[in-house]
Order: C-alpha cells, then structure tokens, then sequence
C-alpha cells in the first residue's frame, strides 16, 4: 500500500469517526430539554430516563446516565423487598437563551408523589460540580420550605445561557410510582401554589360540608347504616389529607414516627369498618346470617393487618392492607345492594349510581395497585375526584332511599292507625251494645222481681179472702158458691204458677245479676275470628277507673291470638270475674292475660284478694250462693260455669285464703280458616 492510500485510508476513518461523534453530540441534544428564555417546563416526565440500583452510589450512577444504561421504562417493584422501592431518574436540561452577558435564570424542580418515603434530588453541571437540591425523607422532621402545599420543592437554582445540566432524582417510592416533576420560575411556581392552594380547600370544604349534612340527616332520621357510612367517608377524607401530608404538616410535624402508625390505622381502619358495614346490611330481621358473620370477621384481618404494622411496617404490609381494601369495596357493594333490596324496591337511578362507583373503585384500585405510566391526570387528583363522586353518589342515593322508605312506612302508620281507629269504634260499638243489652236485661230481671214478689205477696190475702168468702158462702146458693170456689182455685193456680215460674228450684237454670240464663249462649250463634285482646281492652276500659279509686293496680297483658267463641260470652264472664276481683281486693293488683296452650289458650285473671276455700269455691259454683257479706244475688260465679260449660269451654278456680285467687278460662284458638276473615 503507497503512503498516499495509507493517508486516504485514515482520512476516511478520521471522517467516519467525526460523523457519529457529531452523530452522538445531535442525539444527546435531541434527548436534552430545552429551556426558553424566562420559561420553565410544566412536565419533565416525558424527556426522563430510569436506573434501578438501591446499592449505587451517586458517583455510580451517574457513571451509568454516561455510558447510556438509563432506560425509558421506570422498573421499581414493590415486592422485590419489604421496604420502599428504589429508583433513579435523570434528565438533561440545555438553557437555551443565548448568552448576551445576562444573568443566569433562576428555576425551582417540583416534584408531586403522593406518600413517597424519600427524595435526593442533585445538579451536576458541565463543570463536575454536583449541587444536592432537596434530602428529603418521611423519617425526618416537616419542614415547611420544603414544600409547595403538597408538593416537595427545591430551593431556587441557577442555570445559566447556553449551559447544560443533569438532573438526578433518586426515589423511595410508596405504593404510587407515577409522578410529575416540574422545572418552574419562582413566578411560575408562586402562581402553582396559588391554584394548588385553592383546589385544595375546595375540595376539602366540599367534603367536610357534605359529610356534615350526611351525618346529620342520618343522625335525625336515626339510620345507623347511614351513619356508619358517613364515618366511613370519614375516616376515607382523613386517608386524603394524610396522602396529601396534612396530618404531618398540622399535628405532628415535629414526630414523624407517627407517620407509619397514622397511616396504617387509617388503611385498616377503612377496610375494617367496611367489612363491619357489610355484615350488618346482610343480616336478616335483625339476626345474623353465615354471610353477615364472615363478612364481620373479615374485619379482624384489618385489626391483625394494623397490630403486623405496628411491629414491621413495610410494603408486604402496605399490600395486604390495599387487598383488604379492595375486598371491602366489593363487599360493601353488594351488602348495600342487598340491604336496599331487603328494605324496598331499588330506584333505577340508585343502580345507575351504585354501577357508576363500581366502575371508579376498579379505575381507582388499577391506579393505586398497577401505577400509570401516561397519566392524563395525577393520581392524587384522581383520588380526590373519584372520592367526590363516590360520595355524592353515597349520600344522594343513601338519603333518597331512606326518604322513599320513611314515606312508605308514614303510610303503613296512617293505615295501620286508621285500623287501630276503626277498630276501636267497634270496641266501643260493642261496650255501648254490652251495657245496652245489659240494661235491657236488668230491666227484664226487675220486671221478673216484680212478678215474683206481686205472686208472693198475693198469695196470703188471696188465701185469707178465700176462708172470709167460704164462711160467707154457707148462706149463698150453691151455683154461686161453686162459681166463687171456682174463681177463687183459678187466681191462687195462677198465683202460684208465676211464683213457681219466678222462683229458682235447686238444679234448675239460673239467672246472673244482669237477667241472663245460662242458656243463653246458645242463642248468641257462632262469632267470626276476633283478636282475644278485643275482649281484654274492653273489660279493662270498663273496671279500670274503678280499681283506681279503690287504690289497686289493673294490669292487662295484650295478645294477638285469634278465638271464634261469641265475644259477649267471653266478655261476660271475664267482667264477672274483674268485678268481683275489684269488689272484694282491698289492696295489690288485678291481672288479665293470657297463656299460649297449643291449639287453645288460658284467659287467667289473677288477683291479691282474701282467696277462697274448696268449700266455698264449691258453694259459689251453684246459682244464689254467697258469702255472709255479700250483698249480691249469689249468681256471678254460678253464671260463669255454666256459660263456660255451655259454650265448649272450661273454667277453673285456685285459690289459697289471704294470698288471692285465680280464675282460668280456657278458650279454644279459632281455626286456621277463620284467620283471614
């Protein structure tokens, strides 16, 4: 080879090489940010490149950006180990305002993570001089110059015209990796916070007021399914502030060793209180179920997940408590499903909403869990948004189906009181019918009286006119005396005919006080089904204000079984017996009630009074039988064996002398066919 090919040869190699150096030179200018002149960059994302390395040092890593090891992809996993994944960013910014002798421009980097566990942020200029912008940890005390309302920031940096810088970042992350870092003028910046700052106190304004209205309109309307939903948004407005780092900035800024527990008791508390919701919408008629029983100590998980927390926190922990929330959410919506279904018919409009939250919790758990590499929105806004409309869906819906159901039981009230209503005018209808009847009755029994005594007292003068007319008729002829012998044997047979039919003879049927034969309830024919309780309302109507006066207590125990024997039956021997029981106590109490007897029940009507012998509950049993201080005709407890006896019934008496009585009248139930009519 002649020197002159030897020197072509190294010419072309000399060119070749220039080539991809210029080739390399337009390439990293390609990759690098250009500034404009007085501008920042609202979104450094795009031009970013990732390392993942946790045992790199800086020097190292910078070494790695040199040689071209960074990577498009940020590839941090939150399982690789039970602590905050590790990764490094890097990006290259020209400032690209001509240098005409100005000074340098002064920019800030801004960086929003929620929850991030650390942040080391470094300049490195074309010099070699490496500049640590912001060391920031969650381990280490607030400081407020560190931070752009929710935000981390760095102090003011200078990049001057025509210079190019590198950026590195190195991130502890949370369980959120997508974030957006910003270049910004102080201008810029202050003009960010501004609208951060108000977006921020709208949202929580909006929040605080709606969980306020939520909690009292469940709180008067006494829901407490309502209200434990309100306290669950609570508790999930109290996570938000904590992502946003309200709570280290405003209660414990100087403790950040609250940080971990603050935010893993308000994790598990969500879950927990989630779980405890959904097993109480699926309990049935107020008992627990199989289901509502899982669905509670699911919540124990929550509690077991907080304890673990307490003692080793970490991202296996952080998961399980993200699992536990997720299974709630599912949980919770198809208990509140079930639950509105149980209480009423559910409104087209409540399945639109419960379908509308479904869609964002799954939205909201794919960001949280999976990440976003191109968000259309941060994470955070997302969150707070998604939040919003989960709890205005809540509320609207949770109110508007607790409205529907007060108006539907206001109705059943009005219609169960109209019953009530017209129940008790029939009660007094038959209370006025009873006394009515029970006047008419006496009246008949005066007018027996009457007869009786007329008969009786007729008797002796009729025979003593009879000797003066038969001394008298020695003088008469005889047809007169045979005509006045025979008017005087037709007046004493019809004398004594109305006193034999007006005078009870022993076995015969007797008469209670009011007039009534014990055969009467033949006559009353075969009552419809009627609640026993109609009967012991009104007796206890008709004795109460008696009792009172005298000093004793008239109680009455309802009960809503059914009987088919005539209520005046019922009605009178149950007086009968409540008026003797107010007649002879003097003090203590008087019961009416009733005991459940398979396909018949005890009437019992107890009370404190002198009580009775076997001698005297046998005398009293026969009709015009009483006590030597009774002022009465002796019928009442007659009346009422035989009533019982004649109607299909039976009728007891215990006693015991100065401890009281108790009469048991046992009543057949109506049947099964009666029920309904």
């Amino acid at each position: 080879m002649t020197r002159l090919q030897q020197s072509h040869r190294l010419l072309s190699i000399m060119g070749v090489a220039l080539a991809m150096c210029l080739l390399m030179l337009v390439s990293a200018r390609a990759e690098a940010v250009n500034l404009q002149p007085g501008q920042g960059v609202s979104d450094l994302r795009p031009q970013m490149t990732y390392f993942s390395d946790p045992s790199a040092s800086l020097g190292d890593v910078l070494k790695h950006y040199r040689a071209g090891d960074f990577g498009s992809d940020l590839s941090a996993s939150m399982l690789d180990w039970n602590y905050a994944p590790e990764a490094w960013a890097a990006v290259e910014i020209f400032n690209a305002t001509l240098d005409d002798g100005r000074g340098a421009d002064p920019f800030v980097l801004t960086i929003d993570l929620p929850l991030v566990s650390a942040v080391d942020a470094y300049v490195i200029r074309e010099s070699g001089f490496t500049e640590n912008l912001i060391r920031y940890s969650i381990f280490e005390p607030f400081v407020p110059e560190d931070h752009s309302v929710t935000r981390l920031r760095t102090p003011v940096f200078d990049i001057a015209p025509q210079e190019n810088v590198i950026v590195l970042v190195n991130f502890k992350f949370g369980p959120v990796q997508a974030f957006k870092m910003a270049l910004e003028t102080p201008v810029e910046l202050e003009a960010s916070a501004f609208a951060s700052g108000i977006s921020h106190t709208a949202f929580y304004a909006f929040a605080i007021a709606s969980l306020i209205f939520f909690f009292g309109f469940h709180l008067a309307m006494k829901n407490w399914i309502g209200l434990l939903y309100a306290v669950q948004f609570g508790i999930g407005l109290a996570l938000i502030a904590y992502v946003d780092g309200l709570w280290f900035r405003f209660f414990y800024p100087g403790a950040p060793e609250l940080q971990s527990p603050v935010g893993f008791f308000l994790l598990f508390s969500l879950s927990g209180l989630g779980f405890l919701i959904s097993g109480q919408s699926v309990r049935e008629g107020g008992r627990e179920t199989r289901l509502s029983l899982i669905l509670r100590s699911l919540s124990l998980l929550s509690v077991a997940g907080f304890l673990v927390a307490l003692f080793s926190p970490g991202t296996y922990v952080a998961l399980f408590g993200y699992v536990l929330l997720g299974l709630m959410f599912v949980a919770v919506f198809a208990a509140s499903n079930n639950w509105r279904r149980t209480e009423g018919a559910i409104h087209f409009s409540g399945l639109l909403i419960s379908g509308l939250g479904t869609m964002l919790i799954v939205t909201l758990i794919a960001i949280v869990v999976v990440g976003s590499r191109a968000e259309v929105i941060p994470v955070a806004t997302a969150v707070k948004g998604i939040f919003s409309i989960l709890l205005v869906a809540t509320m609207t819906g949770l109110t508007a189906h607790i409205i529907n159901l007060r108006r539907k039981h206001s109705k059943a009230v009005q219609a169960e009181f109209s019953a009530l209503e017209a129940e008790a005018r029939r009660s007094q209808e038959l209370l006025v019918a009873e006394r009515n009847y029970s006047r008419a009755r006496e009246l008949a029994n005066l007018r027996q009286r009457q007869l009786a005594t007329a008969s009786h007292d007729l008797k002796q003068p009729i025979a003593s006119l009879r000797m003066n007319v038969d001394a008298l008729a020695s003088t008469l002829e005889p047809d007169v005396r045979k005509r006045l012998k025979e008017a005087f044997n037709y007046i004493e047979a019809l004398s004594n005919d109305y006193l034999r039919q007006t005078t009870p003879e022993e076995g015969s049927e007797a008469t209670d006080e009011d007039g009534q034969d014990a055969a009467a309830g033949h006559a009353e024919g075969e009552a419809e089904a009627y609640e026993i309780s109609l009967v012991l309302d009104t007796v206890y109507q008709m004795f109460h204000e008696e009792a009172v006066s005298k000093g004793l207590e008239l109680k009455r125990v309802p009960s809503s079984r059914m009987v088919s024997v005539p209520p005046l039956i019922v009605m009178r021997i149950v007086s009968n017996l409540v008026s003797n029981a107010v007649k002879y106590t003097e003090t203590g109490s008087i019961l009416i009630g009733v005991r459940n007897r398979g396909a018949r029940i005890d009437l019992c009507v107890l009370d404190s009074g002198p009580g009775l012998s076997e001698t005297e509950i046998a005398a009293y049993s026969r009709a015009y039988s009483k006590g030597e201080t009774s002022d009465g005709q002796g019928l009442g407890l007659s009346v009422c064996f035989e009533l019982s006896r004649e109607n299909g019934m039976e009728f007891t008496c215990r006693s015991q002398k100065s401890k009281g009585t108790q009469f048991i009248l046992t009543v057949p139930l109506a049947q099964s066919g009666q029920h309904g009519q």
